[in-house]
């Protein structure tokens, strides 16, 4: 066991905690520019009197649900020694983390959690932990937002403050390592207008 550790430790040397912790930082940004603008046509569908469309609320769900795979692969590499020189909220991290453990058990907690009001409890600490916050709402809707907040990951991580997270990491990479910086590509246009602290989707093809 010690000489695995010692194996361990020698792989994930400072070069590679960076890589993987940019890797992760640009894949987690690629799935919110995949699912964001799903949710920003829904919105704008629902403003219009439209229905989405069948096929892109099953889209949406896959988006969202790589969205906090990728997610929770960042928080495994962010948890690599040594620490990085960002602040990571408390809730944001417990809820992706636990967001993504129930999307990826969805067998055993999507009767639990998608049943108002709920009649029975999670039966594994992630989803004990997401209930007693979200007494009265679910990991499992991929189509939420507000004016408030925008676009909603998770009831209490939008789509924002996990973007302000992502940037963070990238700077914290790239003052350590600049060779990095080939790797980064162009960031996708937001599909939101952010006015007087209120999210709008952003009109079709503006």
């Amino acid at each position: 066991m010690g000489k695995s550790f010692a194996v361990t430790g020698e792989y994930f040397d400072p070069t590679m905690v960076n890589r993987q912790r940019l890797l992760w930082a640009i894949a987690t940004r690629r799935q919110l520019e995949r699912w964001e603008p799903l949710v920003a046509a829904a919105v704008r569908g629902q403003m219009g009197g439209s229905v989405t469309d069948d096929a892109d609320i099953w889209l949406t769900e896959t988006e969202h649900h790589f969205a906090l795979v990728a997610a929770r692969n960042l928080f495994r590499a962010l948890d690599l020694p040594p620490p990085a020189s960002i602040s990571i909220d408390a809730t944001l991290r417990a809820e992706l983390i636990e967001g993504r453990d129930l999307l990826e058990h969805w067998r055993e907690n999507q009767p639990v959690f998608n049943v108002s009001p709920r009649r029975a409890q999670p039966p594994y600490p992630s989803g004990k932990s997401f209930a007693a916050r979200n007494p009265k709402r679910g990991p499992y809707s991929w189509l939420s937002w507000n004016l408030k907040s925008g676009a909603l990951l998770l009831p209490n991580v939008p789509a924002s403050a996990l973007h302000r997270l992502l940037d963070q990491v990238q700077a914290d990479v790239l003052e350590k390592d600049e060779s990095f910086r080939a790797f980064v590509p162009p960031r996708a246009p937001s599909p939101w207008l952010e006015q007087d602290g209120e999210w709008w989707p952003r009109p079709e093809g503006g």
